[in-house]
């Protein structure tokens, strides 16, 4: 088994890198393993890299070091290979994708991490690329971008970033009139605040938007609620946020939770869309499920 760490130097405002090599370095030579490291210039590079290393048909642990969109990125290049063994070391502002694996500490004890060992997690195919985590159209997308941009042009990081750009999004249109078709039977129309589809649970910097979502399980988790007032979006957020909303009569009548394999949105007017992270302008995705998409190394024992 060899061992391939790709790096976003970037990440976590460019501290993550410096943090865990030397680790990671001494981590190998202890076990006499082969490794090296790869550090992106670019967001494709994640991708070419991951799948360069995949493609040479031996057993690998590809390890990315990155925030949330690194590891959708270089997911996305080994997605559907048996011979990959898939790993994070988390290093990102928000870093929600392992929260729906007990989050951050079992990935950061790089030195038992290394040895620890995999199980298949599902993906989402979305048309454009694969999601590992969350999709949605909606006003969190809405919100997505805003954040995206905002950290762009202002280099701000965090949760914090996230919830600036939850309160100037709210100042705008907080809607879109949808047609959801789930499994190409059921079908919702009408006005949302957004809908969803994911295989983890948590996205934006700590929002439980799925907090019954199984990475594993073969499905992926539909959320969907319908459009309030403003100022009723505001009394519900904190709920959401946690996570607890399925069951709070605050949300009786708005929501709707399935479970599947498959959604399709259509909108009335193009609408952004949330892959992982990374936004774009569609008026029609599709989002289902590609079970047992990679072999995700979890440090179960840190949980």
């Amino acid at each position: 088994m060899r061992y391939v760490f790709i790096a976003n130097p970037k990440a976590g405002a460019g501290k993550g890198f410096n943090k865990y090599k030397d680790r990671l370095i001494a981590a190998c030579e202890k076990m006499g393993v082969p490794y090296k490291f790869m550090l992106t210039r670019s967001g494709t590079d994640l991708t070419d890299f991951a799948r360069s290393e995949g493609e040479k048909g031996d057993e690998v642990r590809i390890i990315v070091l990155g925030g949330d969109g690194g590891i959708c990125g270089a997911a996305n290049g080994v997605i559907g290979m048996k011979n990959v063994e898939f790993g994070i070391i988390p290093c990102g502002s928000g870093n929600d994708y392992v929260k729906s694996f007990g989050g951050a500490k079992g990935f950061e004890d790089v030195e038992r991490y290394l040895t620890a060992p995999s199980r298949y997690v599902d993906a989402i195919d979305t048309g454009h690329f694969a999601s590992v985590n969350i999709c949605s159209m909606g006003i969190d997308a809405i919100i997505c971008d805003r954040t995206n941009r905002m950290t762009r042009a202002k280099k701000l990081l965090g949760s914090g970033t996230y919830t600036l750009a939850v309160l100037i999004s709210m100042l705008g249109k907080v809607y879109n009139t949808l047609k959801v078709t789930i499994d190409d039977s059921e079908v919702y129309e009408g006005e949302f605040m957004f809908s969803l589809a994911a295989c983890g649970q948590y996205y934006g910097g700590g929002y439980r938007g799925a907090p019954m979502a199984d990475p594993s399980d073969g499905l992926l988790d539909f959320v969907m609620i319908k459009r309030v007032s403003k100022l009723k979006m505001a009394r519900l957020l904190g709920e959401y946020k946690s996570g607890s909303y399925p069951d709070s009569k605050k949300f009786e009548g708005l929501l709707t939770v399935k479970r599947g394999r498959k959604m399709k949105i259509e909108s009335a007017k193009p609408a952004i869309v949330n892959i992982d992270g990374e936004c774009l302008t569609l008026s029609e995705v599709t989002f289902e499920v590609i079970p047992k998409a990679l072999r995700l190394i979890v440090n179960d024992t840190a949980q």
